[in-house]
């Protein structure tokens, strides 16, 4: 099945040049002016009186995490520990968490920053959670841990642009516990490993090309090699590139995604096994529970278990499948009246929906019939079950599912383009009409949950004398300001490296940035002056 290529840019179109074993990487001991071990004793901010704003031992959880200090002159970014600061960035640093595709969690953090002598006028260097520096790099790379193996992708950022299809974008694969690098083929520039088999992602830039030039047939100059971690071959794919199945890496650790270019502007999308040699063409997209769904020859499409011996087909569908969960899928839907359609695996029932909205647990529905609905994605339990009054002229509606059984609806009449109303549902109905909020704040997002599951949100409205021009205050579910005048604040995804304990969110005080509590309590602050360096260097940060 040929279908349009959507994965045009300039990120699939990374050049590189070949590294010889070892090339690009040294270990190396902590080098002058970047980030040493950690001290144990942490420097804790007080107020006028004397008072210690937190206190440290509330986050000592042995976690990184990554607090950002956007758009706050003199503030950094700074990389913790716990409540230890490890490490504050200049504004010319890129630095961020390096997750274990294994556990999910991260005991290694990346640094880059401005070399005249580093490859691209940038360098990279690998560290510990005591901020001890492990390993050092040439250029801006981008890393994942997969299998115990450190995979780096180098970017193409040359002197603070970016160059098209240049010599930079290589690839490295650095076994972790002994710092060796692995084989990797010429013209490598991602990696995905899948148990014992490392898959790259391979380009050669045609000859004759200028340095600023596109490669307008660039995908025809891509190819696929899987080989073993001694460089053995074992297949390999031209006109293709491989992706990582990130939605359910676990389950289908051995699966990739190979996009095979047909045409100019198509594509077959190939789910392939790096173990078996199966493949699969008109790959959709995976699910929980090593799920996978398959346009087929006829316009029509299957939802298979992978899991299985027989790659058992689940059930077939005239309207592509876009959520599953136990007993149900939503749909794609082309027509008019509305943009999904709820099916029933059991009964072969079609809901037609307004919406639907998930979180890592939960998926919520809300069809045109008014009934909203709330599952559980990891058993399909009902958690909320209510109706919704529909406001006049009603024909669209904006969802948000905040999990246990928590949905804030936005209803809009179509007829005026504007949202009539406002309103949060929990599983037992109507929480609360927040359509009064629309006037006073010019924007409200979801931030956290308050100790008893409910949801928290913060609202955005203009202040006179605010350094910013606006300030926040923390509602809850009903509406209700629970603290005011903050000069910014802002959630945290649950399931991020970056994840924080419950009921805690990214806030700015006064002059203080950090992670504060519902109750408006520090776990963790610093002075928004507290910058590693006052340079005007400009940030390459993604």
């Amino acid at each position: 099945m040929k279908r349009v290529v959507l994965r045009i840019g300039c990120g699939a179109v990374c050049a590189a040049l070949a590294l010889t074993l070892g090339c690009g990487c040294a270990l190396l001991p902590p080098a002058t002016g970047v980030p040493g071990a950690a001290s144990s004793a942490v420097s804790v901010p007080t107020d006028d009186s004397g008072k210690p704003l937190y206190d440290p031992a509330v986050l000592n959880d042995d976690r990184l995490r990554v607090l950002y200090c956007y758009d706050r002159a003199g503030s950094s970014t700074t990389i913790l520990c716990g409540s230890t600061p490890l490490h504050q960035a200049a504004r010319s640093e890129n630095v961020s968490l390096v997750e274990d595709s294994a556990t999910g969690i991260a005991d290694y953090w990346l640094r880059s920053w401005s070399d005249p002598t580093g490859r691209g006028g940038r360098r990279t260097a690998l560290y510990d959670k005591t901020g001890t520096e492990v390993m050092s790099f040439e250029g801006e790379q981008n890393a994942t841990l997969q299998n115990g193996l450190l995979v780096l992708q180098e970017s193409r950022l040359v002197d603070g642009g970016y160059v098209p299809e240049s010599g930079y974008g290589t690839c490295q694969v650095i076994d972790l516990a002994t710092g060796a690098a692995l084989p990797v083929p010429e013209g490598a520039y991602s990696c995905t490993v899948c148990g014992d088999k490392l898959v790259f992602s391979c380009y050669a830039r045609p000859e004759g090309l200028d340095d600023y030039d596109w490669d307008m047939d660039y995908q025809q100059n891509r190819w696929v090699v899987v080989q073993e971690k001694d460089s053995t071959p074992v297949y390999r794919a031209d006109a293709a590139s491989a992706y990582r199945l990130f939605y359910d890496s676990d389950t289908l650790s051995d699966w990739v995604e190979l996009d095979v270019a047909t045409g100019a502007e198509t594509t077959d999308q190939i789910l392939y096994n790096t173990q078996t040699g199966e493949q699969y063409t008109g790959f959709l997209q995976v699910y929980p529970g090593g799920l996978a769904s398959f346009s087929t020859g006829d316009g029509r499409y299957e939802l298979r278990d992978m899991t299985t011996e027989d790659r058992g087909l689940i059930a077939a569908f005239d309207e592509q499948p876009s959520q599953y969960f136990p007993g149900y899928v939503v749909t794609w839907h082309s027509g008019e009246d509305h943009g999904y359609e709820l099916y029933d695996l059991e009964t072969g029932t079609k809901t037609p929906l307004y919406d639907v909205n998930t979180t890592d647990n939960t998926i919520a529905v809300y069809a045109l019939d008014g009934s909203l609905r709330v599952y559980s994605k990891d058993n399909g339990k009902l958690l909320t079950d209510t109706t919704v009054e529909p406001v006049e002229h009603q024909q669209r509606v904006r969802m948000s599912n905040y999990g246990s059984g928590y949905v804030w609806l936005k209803l809009q009449d179509n007829d005026r383009y504007e949202t009539t109303a406002t309103r949060l549902y929990g599983p037992q109905g109507l929480v609360s009409d927040l359509t009064a909020l629309q006037g006073k704040y010019s924007y409200v997002n979801y931030l956290t949950t308050d100790p008893d599951g409910r949801p928290m949100f913060y609202g955005s409205r203009s202040a006179v004398g605010s350094a910013y021009g606006n300030v926040c205050d923390v509602l809850d579910a009903d509406g209700k300001v629970v603290l005011q005048g903050l000069a910014s604040c802002a959630g945290y995804y649950s399931n991020s490296l970056n994840a924080l304990p419950d009921h805690v969110f990214a806030a700015q005080r006064g002059f203080y940035v950090g992670w504060m509590d519902t109750s408006g309590n520090w776990l963790y602050c610093q002075s928004i002056f507290s910058s590693a360096t006052a340079d005007d260097e400009p940030s390459y940060g993604y």
